[in-house]
């Protein structure tokens, strides 16, 4: 028996196994692209913000004056003698 017909009817078989025990190897497969899929968009996301954070933070280190309204706009930070007000709205 040639060696590509033993691979053929191991991989049937294999397969056939699979399917009766109700694993589908090709619904998994599915599952594992549309996961790798929504990873990759993660990662693509995640490395966007983190290029974004990065030029946040050179732009903070190179200018004093940039920074100081980072701290007043976003954490509120003010000096001795102010004070913050909130009006409701």
């Amino acid at each position: 028996m040639p060696a590509h017909r033993i691979i053929m009817i191991s991989t049937s078989l294999v397969l056939a196994i699979g399917m009766i025990r109700g694993e589908s190897p090709f619904k998994r497969y599915f599952q594992l692209k549309d996961s790798k899929e929504v990873l990759a968009e993660t990662v693509a996301g995640l490395e966007k913000e983190i290029s974004l954070l990065s030029s946040e933070l050179e732009k903070i280190n190179k200018s004093p004056n940039y920074a100081q309204r980072v701290l007043r706009d976003k954490y509120h930070v003010t000096d001795k003698n102010e004070s913050i007000v909130f009006f409701a709205d």
